[in-house]
Formats: C-alpha cells, sequence, structure tokens
C-alpha cells in the first residue's frame, strides 16, 4: 500500500459547538464568548478557507456531509474510522466513540459511497463496535500508525481500550507499543495524536508527556529503530497543537507536513529545519476550531488508502 496517503476525508462543522460530552476528558476545550450561530460561521469560514488550501496543493479532498443530529465533534472524522489496504485489498475499520454525541457521526453507508465513487473499489468494513461492549477505541485519534513498519504506537486513556486494541492490530497484522501519557496536570492525554504524529522519516514526539521513564524511553528506542529521526516538543508547544499534525502527499507526490498556524508558529526554527529536510510544511488559521472543539489539523483529517 501507499505509505502517506494523497487523499483525505472531511467533515463540515455544521453543528459545531463546545461539547459537555467529550470535555469530560478533553482538557484542551475551551468555551468562547459567542453566540452558536456566530460559533458555528466561524468554523465552517476556518474549514471552507482549510479545504481550498489543500486542494490548491494537489492533495484531493472528499467532503462528506455533516451528520443531521446534535454533533458538536463531526469535524474530526478520524476518531471514527479508518481505511487500509491489505495485500491488495482495501478495509474500512469502524470504531466504537466514548460519547453518546459522537456515536452519532458514524455515517457507514454514506462514507463507502463516496470511497466507492473516489477509488471504483468497494471496501471490506471491519465494525470494531460490535466487539466494544461499552469500551471506546477512538481510530486513528488513539492509533498513530506507522504503516511502514507496520506498528502502531497507542497511548492509553478511556478513549484507547487495550484489548479492543490488540484485536484490531491482529487483524491488521500490526505490533502493538503502549504506554501512558498525561498532560501538565498530570491527568491522561485524551488522544494520542495530541502528543505523536508519525511521518515517513521522523516523529514528532512530547516527551515529557510520557512521565515514567522506563516508558519514554522505551517509546523513544521503538521510534528510532524503526527509522525515525525524533522532533521532541515541549508542553508548551503541545498545548499550541503542535503535536497535532500529518504527513500527506499529492498527485506530484510532494510531501507536505500539514498543521496550525499556531502549531507552526510554536516550532523553533531548528524544528522547522527538521522538518523541511523531509517535507513541505502546509499550515491554517482555524483559531475557533482548535479553541472550542479541542483538536487540530491533524483531527479533521482522515487519511484513504
Amino acid at each position: 500500500m501507499n505509505r502517506i496517503a494523497n487523499t483525505v476525508v472531511m467533515v463540515p462543522p455544521t453543528h459545531f459547538a463546545f461539547n459537555e460530552q467529550t470535555a469530560v476528558n478533553n482538557t484542551f476545550q475551551n468555551k468562547l464568548n459567542l453566540s452558536e450561530s456566530k460559533l458555528t460561521q466561524q468554523a465552517m469560514t476556518e474549514f471552507n478557507d482549510m479545504v481550498n488550501k489543500i486542494r490548491c496543493y494537489g492533495i484531493e479532498v472528499i467532503v462528506l456531509p455533516s451528520p443531521k443530529e446534535n454533533t458538536p465533534d463531526a469535524v474530526f472524522p478520524n476518531n471514527w474510522f479508518s481505511t487500509h489496504e491489505i495485500k491488495d485489498q482495501k478495509y474500512l475499520y469502524i470504531y466504537p466513540m466514548f460519547s453518546k454525541n459522537r456515536q452519532a457521526e458514524v455515517q457507514v453507508e454514506a462514507l463507502q459511497n463516496a470511497l466507492l465513487q473516489k477509488t471504483g473499489r468497494k471496501y471490506i468494513i471491519q465494525d470494531i463496535r460490535a466487539l466494544a461492549n461499552g469500551r471506546a477505541l477512538e481510530g486513528t485519534g488513539v492509533f498513530i500508525f506507522d504503516h511502514t513498519s507496520k506498528t502502531a504506537f497507542l497511548a492509553l486513556s478511556e478513549r484507547a481500550d487495550i484489548e479492543l486494541a490488540r484485536k484490531v492490530v491482529e487483524k491488521l497484522g500490526y505490533k502493538l507499543v503502549t504506554f501512558s501519557s498525561t498532560d501538565k496536570n498530570g491527568k491522561p492525554i485524551y488522544h494520542t495524536n495530541v502528543m505523536l504524529a508519525i511521518a515517513d522519516k521522523f516523529a514528532v514526539i512530547c516527551l515529557e508527556a510520557i512521565s515514567e521513564q522506563k516508558e519514554r524511553l522505551m517509546v523513544q528506542q521503538k521510534l528510532q529503530a524503526i527509522g525515525k529521526e525524533l522532533i521532541d516538543i515541549s508542553f508548551e508547544q503541545l498545548y499550541h497543537m503542535a503535536g497535532n499534525v500529518l504527513q500527506l502527499t499529492n498527485q506530484k507526490h510532494e510531501k507536505y507536513l500539514l498543521m496550525s498556524k499556531q502549531a507552526e508558529n510554536v516550532l523553533t526554527e531548528a524544528q522547522k529545519q527538521l522538518i523541511d529536510k523531509y517535507c513541505h510544511r502546509l499550515s491554517f488559521d482555524i483559531p475557533t476550531i482548535e479553541t472550542v472543539g479541542g483538536g487540530s489539523v491533524r483531527c479533521m483529517l482522515a487519511e484513504v488508502f
């Protein structure tokens, strides 16, 4: 399979709002003193600008309609599905979400139709929700896949059940690396993709967020063993979403690291040079979505393989 996606699925923030249900374990969410209509308007403008800019750089975007239900976090579709190609067969994995209103985001039929139209191939569905029994495993929010080495990194949390994770990697034929990560207040970080991103030649990681020294060293060594140069970000940079980034490629096979403007602004010159050694930086101004949603650019992008 292609190791870097050149197509992503995005979902517009049509019903965007502060999500009280996810705020119980996402400490990155913050309220803004705006009316509901103004909040949605700003989020939609940020979203549309981001879609247009991505397409300008030759990366394909499939815009899936937003679900009609009360779905304040629908703009983050990477949590409820992932796509994979194994032995020339395409698979669509559907994941169990932690909160009720996020469970309402899942649109299997609409997604499958969009993928069929785009790729001309039908994806075999692996619905992990059937195994969940009340547990959560939020897709590539919690799994950070390195498809080259067939390794999945996962930080344990209420949204990342280890038994479900083992079942998924077993189906995929991947190795699983688990660890604990915490925010500056010692609470589990809700999604691994806030503190870790893996590109083809490098990884962006907040080692400071892995407080247990042995685990920190283990993760560091595992990443280096699969050939990644490490870009270590600080807690301050993590809180500006510098870890929530994603590498994509375009039709000309040019590689880009997608991130938010605030993430790019907190990177040091040395960190920027390391990224630039391997790919171009591509940033987007999405302050409303980041502040209220508690997620950033990577969360808004679901790769199509």
